[in-house]
């Protein structure tokens, strides 16, 4: 009797984890990805994060879930399995290992818009063949068979020759709807640099923290916001905190640099001196 209970426990779990796999599910907004830094760290189902994996972060699905993620950008897809909780920005539907994000070409834009499905059944993490037919151009017609010239309508001699139209011109951006008075744009005001901007001319080099943080994702959200400004922000580890800095930046580049953090949403960051 009990060995007849324990097949029929497996019969149904092995049932349930199919149809958990097979469900119909259908996602489309943005993904980021996290890399190296990340490594070694325990991941929210217990396994250790390795950005050479084809794993992502989810907020809801459940673990060990195979999802085909395609980047709308380029139709390059990949197959990953859930194995982390994610992403803790509110724009984001999914983060991807480094590995997953090298197979859609997002690394050097950090995040790109995609849809997100379920894998097909007997599908592994990696890589996904994109068919040439799905991506073929409109023009292009089967077998490889010359595809022939569309027909021209004659023009009569007084004809004006047709010419390609441009889009329409947009509103330059101060424009307002309804002849509204525009809206005032108040420019980003450059981050506080504490205790002080040191003074200019001097060869010494300076490192600035914008933020320390608990949260992994928090950090990595400074991260991207300051790539996103020009700036080359990088993490230092303390303990169980992630500080998010930018290092080796000359006395004379200091006021600029204040200014592009403002630009990124911050107000402040605190400075020292490098040794």
């Amino acid at each position: 009797m009990k060995k007849f209970i324990l097949i029929t426990i497996k019969v149904l779990a092995f049932t349930l984890v199919c149809n958990a796999q097979t469900t119909p599910f259908h996602e489309e907004g943005i993904a980021s990805w996290y890399g190296t830094e990340f490594d070694g760290q325990t991941t929210a189902s217990g396994e250790v994060f390795n950005s050479n994996d084809y794993t992502a972060a989810h907020p809801e699905l459940p673990f060990g879930t195979l999802l085909t993620i395609t980047n709308k950008n380029n139709n390059k897809k990949v197959t990953v399995r859930v194995n982390d909780r994610g992403p803790f920005i509110s724009n984001r539907n999914i983060d991807l290992s480094k590995a997953a994000a090298e197979q859609l070409d997002m690394i050097a834009s950090g995040s790109a818009p995609v849809s997100i499905d379920i894998a097909a059944v007997g599908a592994t993490p990696g890589p996904v063949e994109t068919s040439v037919a799905a991506i073929a151009p409109p023009s292009a017609s089967p077998l490889g068979a010359p595809v022939s010239p569309a027909p021209v309508a004659p023009q009569t001699p007084s004809a004006t020759p047709r010419q390609p139209v441009a889009p329409p011109p947009s509103a330059p951006p101060s424009a307002s709807p309804l002849g509204a008075p525009p809206a005032t744009i108040v420019p980003a005001k450059p981050a506080v640099i504490k205790p002080a901007i040191p003074p200019m001319g001097t060869n010494k080099r300076y490192r600035l923290q914008i933020g320390a943080f608990r949260v992994p994702k928090n950090a990595v959200s400074v991260f991207e916001k300051l790539k996103n400004v020009g700036l080359n922000p990088a993490y230092e580890r303390s303990g169980d905190l992630y500080r998010v800095v930018l290092s080796g930046i000359k006395a004379d580049d200091v006021q600029g640099v204040a200014e592009k953090i403002g630009q990124a949403g911050f107000t402040e960051a605190l400075i020292r001196e490098e040794p």
